[in-house]
């Protein structure tokens, strides 16, 4: 947050208290300037937003009065609508809000489809589940050949859609603002826009079943703004782990951690690859709660390292009750937010070892040496650099107790995940936001690895393999079914084709260990 903002409750930023009037409301009529900001314009009593252009906008006392800073700082996407239809007079007021915004040289060349009906919108469904949620779905179009020079078209039909998102709140609506479509040139289709219309997005409309108060937490306004000349460090778009400095992988991924990673829930087959490696390598044995004879906890210990948004972590406690779960993290922050997913909380500690020493670990302590009797790492080492990546593991190896057991799970590169990956950088890359097939798309650079190379990081570190479990040389039918529900049916049914044919491979001995993308090492500190 900003240090000219501070958060209340509803976590809406505001003025400095300082600089807000004394009963933290609007400042009354003729108070003066707020925080040093010159007093707005009066609104002119005689502007009647109904006869400025051509009449179709609804009365201004119809209209709701709200401070135009509430409206800013409190609008919410919703993902999910009731079941209320939406009067055509807001819709048309929603809309009118749009035709309002500023569009390139002012050709204005949008034509929005409202589209009310529960047939075409079931059509638009089918192209993409993110249609279905809402009672209407404006489609947002732009003349084709317009302003194309800087996408200065799509440009003006965002600022569009974001007059559009604005009013809808402030007419008590919700908006999710829709550019996974699948497949702009159908849905031109199916709701008759014309061949030199560019559908550019769907803005989806409705009343809210569940209104967030809580949004997304901003970047400071000091790392992302500039006076006269850039002067920052920007954040990588690579994704290639050693295109990352350490420090600005651990801002990156508190970041994306604390603002609510919701494209990056547990899928069936990765929650399955999982299950079926856990119950091989560390089945559930002898240790169960329990307290000693003078009340302490005797489970095991169990830390789990670089959980980040500790989705396995909290899937591993509700498996393995028989240990306590502690996690290692780059920022106390992330660390916090991972302990407080498993039952009972676990210690938060921090890892410094590729990060600077004033930075590493958010303060937090380092785990202590040889007290753990399960260390693991899900899927992590594939985001580190190649120097951090032993530095990891030496680590690793100082945490669990002499005769303890060291998990290390991680993408190969001999599998299918490296086929996937050429294949999208032929189509010009990633096309939405499910397109990572690993675990946790999205938090940042990741490279799948070499079963040799993780071998070499274990043996260097001390460790001695102990076994070996790999799963899913081919992807599972419901993950296609997955990737394919949003693309063009053509496009699908290959894909289709193609992963059926793969998954003959499948049925050859040792083709889950040589060519499995999901592989789990076991190795164990000597004693």
């Amino acid at each position: 947050m900003p240090a000219d903002f501070e958060t209340p409750g509803d976590e809406t930023p505001r003025l400095r208290q300082e600089d807000a009037p004394s009963d933290g409301g609007t400042a009354p009529a003729g108070a003066g300037p707020v925080g040093g900001i010159p007093d707005a314009p009066a609104a002119d009593p005689t502007f009647d937003a109904a006869a400025a252009d051509d009449g179709s906008a609804r009365p201004l006392e119809e209209l709701p009065t709200l401070d135009f800073w509430d409206v800013l700082y409190s609008r919410r996407s919703i993902r999910k609508f009731d079941d209320r239809p939406v009067p055509r007079a807001l819709i048309d007021q929603v809309m009118h809000a749009g035709i309002w915004a500023p569009s390139s040289c002012n050709y204005q060349m949008w034509d929005l489809v409202a589209v009310t009906d529960p047939g075409v919108n079931g059509r638009l469904a089918a192209l993409s589940t993110q249609m279905a949620n809402a009672p209407v779905n404006i489609v947002v179009s732009y003349g084709r050949d317009f302003s194309e020079e800087a996408w200065a078209n799509i440009q003006s039909a965002s600022a569009l859609v974001q007059n559009m998102s604005l009013a809808a709140h402030a007419l008590g609506l919700g908006t999710f603002w829709i550019t996974q479509t699948g497949g702009a040139e159908r849905v031109r289709e199916e709701v008759g826009l014309p061949v030199d219309r560019l559908v550019i997005a769907v803005l989806a409309l409705g009343y809210p079943k569940v209104l967030p108060k809580r949004g997304p937490k901003r970047r400071p306004l000091d790392q992302v703004t500039h006076y006269e000349h850039y002067a920052g460090r920007p954040i990588p778009s690579s994704t290639d782990p050693e295109d990352w400095e350490p420090d600005l992988l651990a801002t990156y991924q508190r970041a994306r951690v604390l603002n609510g990673l919701r494209h990056n829930k547990p899928r069936a087959w990765e929650t399955q690859a999982l299950d079926s490696a856990i119950d091989a390598l560390i089945p559930d044995g002898a240790e169960r709660p329990d307290t000693g004879p003078d009340g302490e906890d005797t489970r095991g210990r169990w830390l789990d390292v670089l959980p980040c948004t500790g989705i396995i972590t909290a899937r591993l406690g509700t498996r393995r009750k028989g240990f306590r779960f502690d996690v290692v993290e780059r920022t106390a922050e992330v660390a916090a937010f991972c302990a407080n997913r498993v039952s009972p909380r676990g210690t938060s500690y921090g890892w410094p070892g590729a990060v600077d020493a004033e930075g590493g670990g958010g303060g937090l302590e380092a785990p202590p040496e040889g007290a753990f009797d399960v260390v693991s790492c899900f899927f992590r080492v594939e985001g580190l650099r190649a120097a951090d990546r032993a530095a990891l593991l030496e680590d690793i190896a100082r945490w669990v107790k002499p005769g303890g057991r060291v998990l290390i799970a991680y993408v190969s590169s001999r599998s299918y995940h490296g086929l996937t990956e050429r294949m999208r950088a032929r189509r010009g890359g990633p096309g939405g936001v499910e397109y990572v097939l690993s675990p946790d798309p999205g938090i940042g650079p990741f490279q799948p690895l070499a079963p040799e190379h993780v071998q070499d990081l274990v043996s260097a570190a001390g460790l001695e393999t102990a076994e070996r479990f790999g799963t899913q040389p081919a992807p599972p039918p419901e993950e296609i079914e997955f990737r394919t529900r949003n693309m063009r049916p053509a496009a699908a049914a290959a894909l289709r084709r193609a992963a059926a044919a793969a998954r003959v491979v499948t049925r050859l001995p040792g083709a889950d260990r040589r060519r499995g993308r999901f592989q789990f090492l076991l190795a164990r500190r000597p004693d």
